[in-house]
């Protein structure tokens, strides 16, 4: 994604009867998705299944879609509309990354409806002896699932439980505007922790027990869970005397490059911008807090 390897990941499940392709990556990364499915043997999908419609996690589908007449797709039952008619989620999108959308994320292209499959919690994409169960796990976004493979117990996180590079060994959050919300992330989380999965696989990227400083499920979502409460706290005082925006976005950076990023070289700290930056995170936080200090 972006021209860098080890960003985004998709996903291949074999089941008896059944191939399904967790995550897509955007549009952009369609050729490298293609390449190595066919690399793995795999010809074409009987199902493409996404954890949320966020262009970095679904933006493909659709290309995808028309290159296998015969997929189905899986998506949170919230999100199924924006893929039919994605006209919304790319506008919405454009707010965000403006002139720079194209070179991104290359557009998305909608689905007929009729091969889309709208996912509730619980619900279950059967490949034959082996079954992927949709897990409600919002806080990141309000459509978001992360997925069970019943056969191995390992779970596909998406973005619940934030970003993990296996070289930069850090979770940061992933808490975008316009629907991140502080409690129902934390409260994902753990339930993902009472799942008592086997692995924990994350969209970006890949296992949680690679690279350094990796740990256990318990650990690692701990570790989550306690990235979100201190970047919350960071944004709060940052923003307690009334500063900008940019303001809060550099003293949060300065944060973070200060404690849980200290031991990060640029390079690195470049690919975590690439999935998801600190002025991203820093405006999911200021909008939530906007919306719910009150309460």
């Amino acid at each position: 994604m972006h021209g860098r390897d080890r960003l985004t990941a998709a996903f291949v499940v074999r089941g008896e009867r059944a191939c399904a392709l967790v995550e897509t990556g955007p549009k952009t990364s369609v050729g490298a998705v293609v390449a190595a499915l066919d690399a793995a043997g795999v010809d074409e999908p009987d199902w493409i299944v996404v954890t949320h419609v966020h262009l970095d996690h679904a933006g493909a589908a659709g290309t995808l879609a028309r290159r296998w007449p015969r997929a189905r797709v899986a998506v949170h039952s919230v999100g199924a509309p924006h893929l039919v008619d994605p006209t919304k989620l790319w506008n919405s999108a454009r707010r965000i990354y403006g002139d720079d959308m194209e070179r991104l994320w290359g557009g998305i292209d909608p689905i007929d409806a009729q091969r889309v499959r709208a996912l509730d919690d619980g619900d279950v994409v059967d490949l034959g002896g082996r079954s992927l169960r949709a897990v409600e796990t919002p806080g990141h976004a309000y459509h978001h699932h992360a997925f069970l493979d019943d056969a191995t117990g390992a779970l596909f996180t998406g973005d619940a439980l934030g970003v993990r590079l296996p070289d930069a060994g850090v979770i940061r959050p992933a808490s975008p505007p316009p629907e991140f919300h502080l409690e129902r992330a934390l409260e994902s989380i753990e339930r993902i922790r009472a799942l008592a999965p086997s692995t924990l696989w994350f969209t970006h990227f890949g296992a949680h027990d690679a690279g350094a400083g990796a740990g256990g499920v318990d650990e690692t979502c701990e570790r989550a869970s306690a990235a979100l409460r201190t970047w919350a706290r960071w944004v709060r005082d940052a923003r307690s005397d009334g500063r900008s925006v940019d303001d809060v976005v550099a003293d949060v950076a300065r944060h973070a490059r200060g404690a849980m990023e200290a031991s990060l070289d640029d390079a690195t700290i470049e690919r975590l911008e690439d999935t998801t930056s600190y002025r991203m995170n820093v405006g999911g936080f200021v909008r939530y807090f906007d919306k719910h200090t009150d309460a």
